[in-house]
């Protein structure tokens, strides 16, 4: 089946802008050296089993994300590397999650 003619015509702008949205959004979650942190369990189960080896790590528990498989942090990014290999996804914690009030 062929493409439409219109996909053709704009396929490669769609798929600069595609591309410019997705950096966009991994320097957004991208993890900050040091500072808050949010912790995702990929396999889906409670954060809670990640408590004590971020503890262990040396970083301060400070809540829970918006979902059961998130944990918010404070501390270095580098104290939580050997995390990353057991399944666990280290982002950079937005200030809503954080309790920071919304600027208006």
């Amino acid at each position: 089946m062929p493409l439409p003619a219109s996909l053709l015509r704009f396929g490669p702008v769609i798929a600069q802008a595609l591309l410019v949205l997705a950096g966009a959004g991994i320097l957004a979650l991208y993890p900050p050296r040091e500072g808050a942190l949010v912790l995702v369990a990929l396999d889906g189960r409670d954060a809670g089993r990640l408590v004590q080896p971020a503890i262990d790590a040396g970083v301060q528990i400070t809540g829970r994300g918006p979902l059961a498989n998130m944990l918010i942090v404070r501390g270095e990014r580098h104290r939580l590397a050997r995390l990353v290999p057991g399944g666990v996804l280290v982002l950079a914690a937005p200030a809503l999650w954080c309790g920071a009030e919304a600027r208006r």
